[in-house]
């Protein structure tokens, strides 16, 4: 059976160019179907499954999952049956004929340029005092004095955290980076300049594309280098988001990061990286970034998947409609006196 497994991974993972995270995904849902087999049923073989015995697992699981993973577990079990077939281990795919679940239509959760600009100006210093420790040079641009007080600091290392942070929360908003691009991009992938410039990403698929810097993130990895070079630290294979020993951060600690930002400044409820993201690409649409540019940002392969942000943009039309019109319903019946 892990010889099935193993090359059930290398063929998603090479025909369908899924991502490791996602086969590793897979893998985790074929194994877990396949401990129901042997532990809850009397076959004896794959070759005994039939669509009975994968709708009776799907039942027992499905009040303790999200559509979207149930979504997910099903589509790796037919995949893998699939995969057994045209390998000509099974003569039938017998989740063959298995519906997906309907998935939920939900508008993502983002912040308003308002709030944004809030979280990423007040962040660094709300940070500082958290942690005790002052202000950097009580400068007024602090990015640019990372260089000044760096190597003059008596403790320069208990500024890590702060000016990492800072930078992991300007860059996945300034670029609209996936938690995945952020902790893979290294310092060849940039190209910086004067007024921002552009770093290059591999997003889903490892396919490749070009993201825009904002002036601010530029200025604020230049910042970071500096600083890593003030305290002697040398990232491995030249990460830029990387932990204390220079290693690059996992997934979980950057989810990790972006909560407690958002209870260190005391504004926000819900706010993730993708979050960022999702704010990233609904105020490019508010200002007028029209919906392909957005989607080659996002690296987006279906136009569809961007077009969700449109959705959003209603919503606020929808909203402002609502508390300015006199026939909407927190209006109704209050018309002004006229002719």
């Amino acid at each position: 059976m892990e010889d099935f497994l193993k090359d059930f991974a290398k063929n998603i993972k090479l025909e369908k160019n899924y991502s490791s995270n996602t086969v590793l995904a897979y893998v985790s849902d074929v194994k877990a179907f396949i401990a129901h087999i042997n532990n809850e049923t009397h076959l004896n073989s794959l070759e005994d499954v039939t669509e009975f015995e994968i709708k009776d697992y799907l039942s027992k699981i499905y009040g303790g999952v999200k559509k979207t993973s149930l979504a997910r577990k099903i589509e790796s079990i037919k995949s893998f049956f699939g995969f057994l077939e045209k390998k000509h281990i099974l003569k039938q795919n017998p989740a063959f004929l298995i519906d997906l679940p309907k998935a939920e239509k939900k508008l993502p959760f983002f912040l308003t340029a308002k709030e944004a600009d809030f979280l990423l100006n007040n962040y660094l210093d709300f940070k500082l005092k958290k942690d005790k420790l002052s202000r950097i040079n009580d400068a007024e641009d602090p990015p640019k004095s990372y260089f000044a007080w760096a190597g003059v600091s008596a403790e320069p290392l208990r500024y890590f955290e702060a000016v990492r942070n800072d930078l992991i929360l300007e860059f996945l908003y300034g670029s609209g980076l996936r938690v995945s691009e952020l902790i893979s991009v290294k310092k060849t992938d940039l190209e910086l300049e004067k007024k921002g410039g552009c770093v290059r990403v591999y997003g889903k698929g490892s396919k490749q594309r070009i993201v825009p810097v904002t002036e601010i993130t530029a200025e604020k990895i230049k910042a970071w280098f500096g600083y890593l070079h003030a305290i002697n630290l040398i990232p491995e294979e030249g990460y830029i988001i990387v932990n204390k020993k220079g290693t690059r951060l996992t997934r979980r600690t950057i989810h990790r990061i972006v909560k407690e930002s958002t209870a260190i400044t005391g504004q926000f409820k819900n706010i993730s990286p993708h979050g960022l993201r999702h704010s990233f690409a609904t105020n490019l649409l508010d200002n007028g970034a029209d919906l392909r540019s957005i989607q080659d940002m996002l690296g987006h392969s279906n136009l569809a998947t961007t077009e969700k942000y449109t959705h959003l943009s209603i919503k606020k039309l929808i909203d402002v409609y609502s508390k300015a019109h006199p026939m909407s319903g927190a209006k109704a019946g209050h018309f002004p006196a006229g002719d």
